[in-house]
């Protein structure tokens, strides 16, 4: 497999060095919160290049859900018609099966302005604790429209909100 093949990646992993997500988790904030990630060589953090457009967007079209970004310098710029969302961190009002419908809903408007037969993929992380077994979890996903749709299919609403 070459570095530019598309792949389809959705899978959770346990997140081993969680201190920055359990210190959101402790302090009572609500909603989500987007955060900066290495890049490559780049040495320091960077937001990632839909950021701004993605975080606009939820606070548009979904102002009841509670929304926190960290400030950046760096801004990463990316030309393609790959959508690449910063890594967020779920607080417990806010469910896995959520923000991928969130995910879902906003490649659906952005893929309005696309020329017909033109794909985007999307590439993105979510960190969440799972209440059932009281770890933090990160789930990664790098696919197309489709194969989001089949990610957010895998998974149990009902299991999420216990």
């Amino acid at each position: 497999m070459d570095i530019f093949d598309d792949k389809e990646i959705s899978e959770e992993k346990n997140l081993k060095d969680d201190h920055q997500f359990r210190e959101y988790i402790d302090s009572g904030s609500k909603g989500l919160l987007f955060v900066h990630e290495p890049f490559r060589e780049i040495e320091d953090v960077v937001a990632q290049p839909d950021t701004g457009d993605f975080v606009k967007w939820i606070k548009k079209n979904n102002p009841e859900i509670a929304v926190e970004t960290q400030k950046y310098q760096k801004h990463l710029a990316l030309r393609s018609n790959d959508f690449w969302l910063p890594i967020v961190f779920l607080a417990s009002d806010v469910t896995l099966p959520i923000y991928l419908n969130l995910v879902a809903n906003y490649l659906y408007d952005k893929a309005k302005g696309l020329l017909k037969g033109e794909q985007n993929r999307v590439h993105f992380s979510a960190v969440y604790e799972d209440k059932t077994t009281g770890t933090t979890k990160n789930f990664i996903f790098e696919g197309s429209e489709e194969a989001l749709q089949k990610a957010i299919k895998k998974f149990d609403v009902n299991k999420f909100l216990e």
